[in-house]
């Protein structure tokens, strides 16, 4: 989804995990990116930063991006288990029950792509579930790092997999950060 549209309201926030972009249509959150590339040592930011950009965002939209901001750093903090911010899934039908039901999984638990197809009704879909994840637009609030391959292998992640492992560490799915390998 191209979130370029003058409609989407964007905000940028950096963390002790990298830098990321809130994008706002109206009050849901429809999308969250993480761009990382930097270490934790070499930011300036603790978890509970104000963003640059607050300014952007007034009323009820500052509200609920605050909301986004709380819950991403309390989540990232292993505060809390799940988000509650109002969200708008943006993909076609197939895409939309993949991001419901990885939506679905519990903090700490995984299922395979295997698992995500047979529960939107398609068994042998697995490759295109994960396409479909490939493109989630709201990284981590919608869960897409715990869905692992049927190989017991870690499987693809947009972000790499050596922060799907550390989301899957941080979460206790997996005990170490060489599990799944």
């Amino acid at each position: 989804m191209n979130f370029d549209d003058s409609r989407f309201i964007q905000v940028h926030h950096r963390n002790v995990w990298g830098e990321w972009t809130f994008v706002f249509d109206g009050i849901k959150l429809c999308g969250l990116r993480f761009q990382g590339g930097k270490t934790a040592s070499s930011l300036k930011a603790c978890a509970y930063a104000e963003p640059e950009a607050v300014g952007k965002v007034r009323g009820r939209n500052a509200q609920v991006y605050q909301q986004a901001r709380r819950e991403l750093n309390l989540y990232l903090a292993g505060k809390i288990k799940k988000f509650t911010i109002p969200i708008k899934i943006y993909g076609t039908e197939f895409q939309t029950k993949v991001l419901e039901a990885t939506r679905a999984i519990p903090y700490g638990e995984t299922r395979t792509y295997k698992e995500i197809a047979e529960a939107v009704g398609h068994p042998h879909a697995e490759r295109s579930v994960g396409n479909a994840l490939h493109g989630n637009p709201l990284q981590v609030v919608v869960p897409c790092h715990r869905v692992v391959s049927s190989h017991k292998g870690i499987g693809g992640y947009a972000l790499g997999t050596d922060l799907k492992r550390k989301l899957l560490c941080m979460e206790n799915a997996i005990q170490n950060e060489l599990d799944l390998e």
